[in-house]
């Protein structure tokens, strides 16, 4: 019995885990972080509806090592990226 609380509880944790924003996530953006990249979308962008639903587009940009601790910066468009790192 205990072990089937402990799975139930640990299965809620981590759907929670997978669930939370990114801690990257800033006003107007949103932001995933996918094989230790950053991918950054404006918030009700056409291509952020398109990621949600289909996953990496076949067109995007990269500014590698640009992110967070050196991650690769990935998105639909140079001025999104170039907007949410002037973002505070």
């Amino acid at each position: 019995m205990l072990k089937h609380i402990i799975a139930a509880a640990l299965a809620i944790t981590l759907s929670g885990l997978a669930l939370a924003d990114s801690p990257h996530d800033k006003p107007g953006f949103f932001t995933k972080i996918q094989d230790e990249r950053l991918w950054v979308f404006a918030e009700g962008s056409k291509e952020l509806a398109e990621f949600q639903k289909n996953g990496e587009p076949a067109v995007h940009v990269s500014k590698i090592g640009e992110g967070p601790e050196g991650m690769t910066l990935k998105g639909p468009s140079y001025e999104v990226l170039d907007a949410w790192l002037a973002k505070k």
